[in-house]
């Protein structure tokens, strides 16, 4: 079996206390997740131990709710450590990565029980992304401020109407509960626990380190940054959420315009106003901001996710990217890959070959994978 193994740097046997930060993943998880929190936390535990002497350091251990092998996004299998009895465990940190298999696992009695009781026990949680919704059905999230991916944040509010879902935020704080909105942002949310701990320098020299990529917020944003804030018009909130709607489907300003019963002239004055965009900017970043998602997680063609998404065809989708992007869209879905990947690439796996396996226990100071062999 081909393995893909790493471990965090021995801990010191000094009189430094360890903080233990607990990585919960479930199928599906986003690779870029783990990777991303583990680096975090495993360059700022070096670090600490070289400069920062008397300083807490850091532990992770990857868990799942039965523990044993789970597959990423990417097919590199994680191999993981069972959730420890609720009255037996010294996390002082939960993180719940992002991942497809959160929608399956929050049904869960078990791990609902066994987060409301580490909540009681642990100084924060965080989740990212569908992490949020494992969360929220543990209500730890119950009439606090949070956030998720805004195309899950209908569903979040459907299903749990008791959280104050903040739209615009890309991650939130309330009472020691964090929540990212996007895949991949574990890694911000490692970098916020850091500077929580050891200060805004510590924090900076680890991101310098890693040379976090600051891609996420020096990109043009495709999506309108002001769509769903407050406004006084509940016409255009409407209107908003109609064009969310129907965006795969050949709808023009005055089909929006007739749904609120507003002529075509002051509905575009009134929305420029409350939101910033004009309606065809909004709705063409609308889609625009789909066609990005078809593209980092899906393998369908450029057309095919063009005529999904409202668009005329691959054509017209590529002159738009280089117009607001200035990259094409196949460009766009390598460098996403490469970034999910974060540098980790499996090797090709024949029809005969199991998927490379990634483990590691900073608290055993041993790989996991020495038992499977």
């Amino acid at each position: 079996m081909e393995q893909m193994s790493f471990k965090l740097p021995a801990l010191s046997e000094s009189t430094r206390t360890i903080r233990h930060i607990g990585i919960i993943v479930f199928e599906g998880v986003i690779l870029a997740d783990v990777i991303g929190a583990a680096d975090v936390f495993g360059v700022g535990d070096r670090l600490i131990s070289s400069v920062f002497a008397g300083q807490s350091g850091y532990a992770i251990s990857l868990l799942s709710l039965n523990g044993g092998i789970i597959r990423s996004s990417t097919c590199v299998q994680i191999m993981t450590l069972p959730l420890p009895p609720h009255d037996n465990h010294n996390f002082d940190t939960i993180l719940i990565a992002s991942g497809t298999g959160n929608f399956d696992a929050y049904r869960d009695p078990g791990l609902v029980g066994w987060l409301q009781d580490a909540n009681a026990n642990v100084r924060r949680i965080g989740a990212v992304c569908t992490g949020v919704f494992v969360m929220a059905a543990a209500g730890l999230l119950d009439q606090k401020r949070a956030t998720t991916h805004w195309a899950l944040q209908d569903k979040l509010i459907r299903e749990f109407p008791q959280i104050k879902v903040e739209r615009d935020a890309s991650t939130t704080e309330d009472d020691g509960i964090f929540t990212a909105s996007d895949v991949g942002m574990a890694t911000d949310l490692a970098l916020t626990f850091l500077e929580d701990d050891l200060g805004s320098s510590v924090a900076k020299r680890v991101a310098e380190s890693l040379q976090v990529t600051q891609r996420r917020r020096e990109q043009i944003p495709v999506r309108p940054t002001k769509i769903t804030e407050p406004v006084s018009c509940t016409k255009i909130q409407q209107a908003s959420r109609w064009f969310v709607e129907h965006m795969a489907e050949a709808i023009s300003i005055i089909d929006a315009a007739n749904y609120v019963s507003m002529s075509e002239r002051n509905f575009q004055r009134q929305f420029k106003r409350e939101t910033g965009w004009t309606p065809h900017e909004f709705l063409l970043h609308l889609r625009l901001d789909a066609v990005r998602q078809q593209l980092a997680r899906t393998d369908l063609r450029v057309d095919k996710i063009a005529r999904r998404c409202g668009f005329l065809n691959g054509e017209h989708v590529s002159k738009l990217f280089r117009k607001h992007l200035q990259i094409s869209p196949i460009e766009y879905r390598r460098n996403e890959r490469n970034a999910q990947n974060q540098a980790i690439e499996p090797p090709p796996v024949s029809t005969n070959a199991q998927a490379p396996i990634l483990v590691f226990d900073a608290v055993a100071k041993n790989t996991l994978a020495d038992g499977l062999i």
